[in-house]
């Protein structure tokens, strides 16, 4: 059976290798003439990393990547609101994006410089939309989901060297700034404001943010300083409302951003996307014997499956948003007084029910494995 998958980002690379490990015939189309990630660094949590072992690349991405240790929130003065403690051999890592998205690359077929302007003409069995927020198919499909401003903007980029701990500060009228070391690939930094999105240039924007953040704690001014301006990265937070169905027909489906795009507060957009790749890879027939009787089937177990799921972590995502992001000086006092009256144990409690997820179906990459040790 034949599989067509528009985007290549994250999402779409990772169904083609589930599906390719299924069986199926898979082409990526990707618009951009050339395949590459643009971004810095994501947060993979146990649930991601699940779901990276079931495709038979979790070790090379933990390699790639490196432990989160710590972490929690803090004021600006660098006292703690709330600490979390994480087990560096069982919690989440972070991972320089491109490193992930050549990883999940490897061995998968991609033709660029493709773009997708009706998905009806699309000869194959199974239509994949991994397209991203602004996606064709969704829209062809689901004209009434929108997307939602959140009212506030991020910027992002990577600061050469290390830096102690890691974390989010938040400060008053809706600032904040977090950061996660990554090991040799340095420092992965992000920085939050209330809208509007900048349009000056990347070097004016960093003087910008060296000013307003430049009087908080340690190291926050100094991964300022050591950025380069031409890898800043700058975007609005937005998210889809509501989640759009996973599946139109017989033979289209949706992943990652292009059925469910979150805001980042939890760090489970990429992670989310893994989630949809590994079920839809292992709900559908086999590509070697399949049916077109057995892909309707597992298109409706898909969506019954993905779409709560993604709905709750959208919907948690948005609402600590919109809280962190409170602004005026009274209303980011009482969040920061909230978070200190909470326990750390119930910060930790919440992130682990999201990441306790695992594949319900027996990877092949697994089973392939066996074999070879068998064979050996």
């Amino acid at each position: 059976m034949r599989a067509i998958v528009v985007g290549g980002g994250i999402g779409g690379l990772a169904t083609a290798r589930g599906l390719g490990l299924r069986g199926w015939d898979v082409t990526v189309l990707e618009r951009q003439r050339r395949l590459e990630a643009a971004g810095a660094g994501l947060s993979l949590w146990p649930n991601a990393l699940r779901a990276l072992d079931w495709l038979g690349v979790g070790d090379r991405v933990r390699g790639a990547g490196a432990p989160v240790v710590g972490g929690g929130l803090r004021t600006a003065g660098g006292g703690w609101l709330t600490r979390v403690a994480m087990d560096p051999s069982g919690g989440p890592i972070v991972v320089h994006r491109a490193d992930l998205h050549e990883i999940l690359a490897g061995g998968v077929r991609v033709r660029t410089g493709v773009a997708v302007s009706d998905p009806g003409e699309l000869d194959a069995d199974l239509i994949v939309g991994a397209d991203g927020i602004g996606s064709v198919i969704r829209m062809r499909y689901a004209p009434q989901v929108r997307i939602r401003d959140s009212g506030q903007v991020s910027w992002r980029a990577v600061a050469p060297g290390d830096a102690p701990g890691g974390g989010e500060t938040m400060g008053a009228d809706g600032l904040r700034f977090g950061y996660l070391p990554m090991g040799r690939r340095g420092v992965y930094w992000y920085a939050v404001a209330p809208a509007p999105l900048r349009t000056t240039s990347k070097a004016e924007q960093l003087a910008e943010l060296r000013r307003a953040f430049g009087s908080w704690h340690a190291p926050i001014p100094q991964l300022l300083e050591a950025t380069d301006a031409a890898a800043l990265l700058h975007h609005p937070l937005l998210d889809l409302d509501p989640v759009a169905p996973m599946r139109f027909g017989e033979r289209i489906a949706l992943v990652g951003d292009a059925a469910h795009a979150m805001t980042p507060n939890l760090g489970q957009g990429a992670c989310q996307a893994l989630e949809d790749a590994v079920t839809l890879a292992g709900l559908v027939p086999d590509g070697r014997n399949g049916t077109a009787a057995g892909l309707a089937d597992a298109l409706h177990r898909y969506d019954a499956e993905r779409r709560p799921r993604v709905a709750l972590v959208a919907r948690r995502s948005w609402q600590v948003g919109r809280v962190a992001g409170a602004r005026g000086r009274l209303a980011s006092a009482a969040v920061r007084a909230l978070a200190r009256l909470t326990p750390s144990s119930a910060t930790a409690r919440a992130a682990q029910r999201i990441a306790e997820w695992a594949p319900a179906h027996p990877s092949p990459a697994a089973e392939g494995n066996a074999t070879q040790r068998r064979a050996r």
